[in-house]
């Protein structure tokens, strides 16, 4: 009986980190998309923006949370089209970057204005309070 909780146990607690890892699946092309910026190029990407950026850092695969925002988020892009930008940075390959920014869990959302980063955001949150955000920041 001890043994079958603790295995409960720790399938509960692995659970808790499925989706953000690595894998070998082969994932299909949706449409429509976001633009996806490398990590290595998102300061100059920001910085040469005049509108504001939302940036989402997510996986396209294996992620029950970051499959739940995709379409939402693909959305805010269409409804702030030239007025700000939506674009999304593999989390996997970034994970050093997205802490910087104080992300610690797939999808985390950094808004920037001015090539500055001035609100994150991580999971759980609407897609309607990210809309809001963006909201403020083009008035």
């Amino acid at each position: 009986m001890t043994n079958l909780l603790y295995c409960l146990l720790f399938l509960t607690f692995a659970s808790m980190f499925v989706g953000c890892s690595g894998s070998n699946v082969e994932t299909v092309a949706e449409a429509p998309s976001l633009t996806t910026v490398r990590g290595s190029e998102l300061q100059s990407f920001v910085a040469e923006s005049e509108l504001p950026v939302l940036v989402e850092f997510g996986v396209d695969y294996q992620c029950e949370r970051c499959r739940q925002m995709k379409q939402p988020v693909v959305d805010l892009g269409g409804q702030f089209e030239g007025r700000a930008k939506v674009v999304r940075v593999d989390f996997n390959t970034n994970a050093k970057l997205v802490s910087q920014y104080g992300g610690t869990i797939c999808p985390t959302y950094v808004f920037f204005q001015g090539g500055e980063p001035v609100r994150t955001e991580s999971f759980p949150i609407s897609a309607d309070l990210l809309a809001s955000h963006l909201e403020s920041m083009t008035e």
